[in-house]
């Protein structure tokens, strides 16, 4: 596998999701495969600190207020960057990845990839059209086995599935909604069941290979002070009339941030979990006698030798993992096949992710059952 060349970077944010797209650049800059050339961030403190922490081996980047700023400064008749990455509040994320896309970079954009149906849409067709494209961070789909663990489940072996449970007790304090007037608002990101739970419910579904027919949901009243809900527990129903049931929290302690997944089926379970960036994972058949396939192991060995061993000290942060996979990704010669090849999340997995979450919400506002996917509902209805 080729991966020699030297991919450019523009990250276009620096607050905490920002921080770690740049642990994981940088953690591949040292490894010769990526290059950061540029920083768009506003906040002038924030640059300084990033400047004075930056490596002394690590150039430093150019840095602009703006990403159409930066391309100004980058442009000189060569495409400028091979990636952009962006790590800035959701209103924000159609527009810069369609410029990005217009100037010809792939993207990595933080979740949820949009906060309306119809921008998601959008970047699904400017992803068809340019021919780049578009990896939403729905990162618990980088860790270790959890690839191997879709294709063994899918495979059959444990028949259909019965039930799936998700958990996200993703405490946080005031001081966290305080920080940014954005947080905690409905219109511009949406609740816990948008901010945190997203990216374990785009991981049942996933693993399930298939979404639901229909979700009812109930939300608590704000236990912080904010307007959006963050405390929210829902059910969706599968086509074959199995329940994938969600609790998405952030009322719960902050020092014991946890998420896992459990998924029944009639001849085995999996049950997977992450807390306190210690990964638990548990299949098992209900014939003691039937062994399931290792699967751990085999996926730790493959990112040993695709990024040195270096990469088990951040098998607990899956935003390395995720820029692991796009470098391999874009290792292989033929971009037509990529989606399929790489099993990278694409744009439509962000808009699957983007409507789960609204037909709860939708659900929650109507006080009965809807049908997934939710067309029209947008968050600002939550706010009526």
């Amino acid at each position: 596998m080729k991966r020699n060349k030297v991919r450019k970077v523009i990250l276009v944010g620096l607050g905490s999701a920002g921080k770690r797209h740049l642990r994981a650049i940088e953690f591949y800059e040292k490894r010769g495969l990526l290059q950061l050339i540029g920083l768009v961030e506003s906040n002038e403190k924030a640059l300084m600190a990033f400047q004075s922490a930056r490596k002394k081996s690590l150039p430093l980047p150019h840095t602009a207020s703006s990403l159409r700023e930066m391309y100004k400064l980058l442009e000189n008749g060569s495409k400028p960057a091979d990636l952009v990455a962006i790590a800035t509040p959701p209103e924000s994320h159609t527009e810069l990845a369609l410029y990005a896309m217009e100037k010809g970079a792939d993207v990595i954009v933080e979740k949820p990839m949009t906060l309306r149906t119809e921008e998601a849409r959008t970047l699904v067709e400017m992803s068809k059209t340019s021919g780049r494209f578009v990896v939403p961070c729905l990162t618990y789909r980088f860790y270790p086995a959890v690839k191997e663990l879709k294709n063994f489940l899918r495979a059959g072996s444990f028949g259909r599935v019965l039930s799936a449970t998700t958990t996200v007790r993703w405490g946080h304090d005031q001081a966290y909604y305080d920080q940014s007037s954005w947080l905690g608002t409905w219109e511009h990101e949406g609740g816990a069941l948008m901010n945190q739970t997203i990216h374990a419910l785009d991981l049942v579904f996933y693993l399930l290979g298939e979404l639901p027919g229909e979700a009812m949901c109930r939300l608590a009243p704000p236990y912080h002070k904010i307007e959006a809900a963050d405390l929210a527990m829902g059910i969706f129903t599968l086509h074959s009339g199995a329940l994938v049931a969600v609790e998405g929290s952030t009322v719960t302690d902050p020092g014991q941030q946890e998420a896992s997944i459990f998924l029944r089926y009639e001849k085995g379970t999996l049950s997977a979990g992450i807390k306190g960036g210690k990964i638990t994972y548990s299949l098992r058949y209900d014939d003691n006698a039937k062994k399931t396939p290792a699967i751990v192991r085999p996926a730790l060995k493959h990112l040993i030798k695709r990024d040195g061993p270096g990469i088990l000290r951040h098998v607990g942060k899956a935003h390395t993992l995720m820029y692991g996979a796009v470098l391999e990704a874009l290792s292989k010669e033929d971009r037509t096949d990529l989606d399929s090849s790489s099993d990278l999340p694409t744009a439509t997995d962000g808009l699957s992710s983007l409507s789960l979450v609204l037909t709860l919400l939708e659900a929650a506002k109507r006080g009965r059952a809807v049908p997934y996917p939710s067309e029209t509902f947008e968050l600002k209805d939550m706010k009526e």
